[in-house]
């Protein structure tokens, strides 16, 4: 017996392992000798650093550095930092699988300081570092068989599969200029940079990745008034990434993520700090689905043998929406009690938020917490942090069983503006994107076994008369008498898959 079965492939994106670790951060600081003595701590921070990420035989390393930074008072009533990279190297066990991608992702768990005497600062804390490997995973269909007398059931499926996906750290070098209208460096303060996706061009196996960097710096200014400024560039990016899979016709998910950033200041040729030496790695992050089509079988039988079906569920997703938004969430947080007359710099710490989609529309609801350097009304200086809620709604062209988006969200620029009584009005804005896919989950056939030692024994007879009720399956009918809906179909003139009107059927044996 010749009995041939047909396959197509179904690409998916299989998580192989999740794990969490934690990196304690404990450091006894002297300050140098150029430093001022410590008078009071403004604010304490630990920014944890990933600069590379390798998976082995049996686990997955990271390198990387917690940069702390303490935001201090001098006798003189004037901002100092002072800043220290604590280097250090995690890894999480775990199995390697071949052309697996492997990343980590670290976040503060928290941070205390204490101030010993003048001189000395005593740092407890702690950063977690998430790992995780996950890979392209292939599941064959079946989607069509001959031979064997098998009947097949079938639905066509169109779905979007993932034709790809790569995950890459690279770097970014260059010095950047004061503007002519800013003072000289004296020291930095602190700095910040987003990066924005712009495009992703596809070409046969690389993914062109377009964007640009915003880099913010704040810096005490080198002048009598020693005030601080904040400067502001923009740097493009420009990178090429191998993909298996990668053509032109993909639809691309990707994002841009700053993994660490580094700015030191340096002189220019008249021997005054007016340069920055900029260093900065970024995490590339693509995703890549192919349109398909494919026949499902949902269910079978021979009219000649026995026959054993596995089946199994599949989910079948399928891009029904894309887009690019720039949203501007706003809050007055309280600030009442603090005295603020001037607010010197704002930075959003966090941002964490959850979405879902429902009823065509698209729902993010997150917490932005900010933190304000600020003078009060009798000129000394203070730091609060404090939170305010958003939530962002869009309509989606979309329509499905259920719904899928994972937006991806980036902190593209801050603002406010001081009122009266304290109020301070905040402004956060965020360049979110994402991909919205419709998910069908289908009972399909995922093997056919023939029993050959099991041949069928024709029971009924070569015609037989079947009264119908309306609205019966002729599928199921032509299974119960061991012959095709084709046939009956054919023998009784139907023209649906179902019976429409109560009705006599001629039943033919094949």
């Amino acid at each position: 017996m010749d009995f041939c079965k047909n396959t197509n492939a179904l690409n998916s994106r299989r998580v192989l392992f999740e794990g969490a670790c934690e990196q304690p951060v404990d450091s006894d600081i002297t300050l140098p000798e150029y430093f001022p003595d410590v008078v009071r701590v403004l604010k304490c921070t630990l920014t944890p650093r990933i600069t590379s990420v390798q998976g082995t035989a049996d686990r997955i390393t990271a390198e990387g550095s917690a940069l702390l930074r303490i935001l201090y008072l001098s006798e003189e009533n004037c901002v100092r930092c002072f800043e220290q990279n604590i280097p250090f190297s995690k890894y999480a066990e775990c199995k390697a699988a071949e052309n697996a991608c492997v990343s980590a992702h670290a976040k503060t768990g928290y941070v205390n300081c204490r101030v010993q005497s003048p001189r000395r600062i005593d740092i407890h804390g702690s950063i977690s570092i998430a790992f995780s490997m996950y890979c392209r995973e292939r599941t064959e269909l079946l989607c069509g068989c001959t031979g064997g007398g098998v009947q097949m059931r079938k639905m066509p499926i169109a779905y979007s599969n993932l034709a790809g996906c790569s995950e890459k750290l690279f770097s970014m070098h260059e010095t950047l200029e004061l503007g002519a209208a800013k003072p000289s460096i004296a020291q930095i303060v602190k700095c910040d940079a987003a990066a924005l996706l712009e495009d992703v061009k596809l070409v046969a196996g690389k993914a062109l990745v377009k964007g640009e960097l915003i880099v913010r710096t704040l810096y005490i200014a080198d002048n009598e008034e020693s005030d601080i400024q904040t400067m502001e560039h923009s740097m493009p990016i420009s990178q090429i990434i191998e993909i298996d899979g990668a053509e032109e016709e993909c639809t691309a998910d990707a994002v841009l993520t700053v993994s660490a950033l580094e700015i030191a200041a340096k002189t220019d040729a008249t021997g005054a700090l007016r340069l920055l030496d900029t260093s900065v790695f970024l995490c590339a992050q693509i995703s890549l689905y192919a349109e398909c089509e494919s026949d499902v079988i949902t269910d079978a039988y021979s009219t000649q043998y026995e026959i054993d079906l596995q089946k199994r569920s599949v989910e079948f997703r399928s891009i029904c929406d894309r887009f690019s938004d720039t949203y501007l969430c706003r809050g007055t947080p309280d600030t009442a009690g603090s005295g603020i007359a001037q607010i010197v710099d704002m930075t959003c710490q966090e941002l964490q938020y959850s979405a879902d989609v429902q009823d065509s529309a698209l729902r993010i609801q997150g917490t932005v917490r900010i933190g304000l350097l600020y003078r009060d009304r009798e000129n000394q200086w203070g730091f609060t942090d404090r939170s305010f809620d958003f939530t962002y709604t869009r309509a989606v062209a979309a329509t499905g069983e259920h719904l899928l988006c994972q937006p991806h969200i980036t902190v593209s620029g801050v603002s406010f503006l001081l009122g009266t009584e304290d109020k301070v009005d905040a402004r956060v804005e965020l360049d979110i994107s994402g991909i919205v896919f419709s998910a069908k989950t289908v009972q399909a056939v995922a093997d056919i076994q023939i029993d050959e030692e099991n041949r069928k024994r024709q029971k009924h007879a070569a015609l037989t008369i079947y009264f119908a009720q309306e609205g019966e399956s002729v599928w199921e009918i032509a299974r119960r008498y061991n012959t095709t809906s084709e046939a009956i179909t054919a023998e009784n003139k139907l023209t649906g898959d179902t019976v429409e009107t109560k009705c006599k059927l001629l039943i033919p044996r094949v």
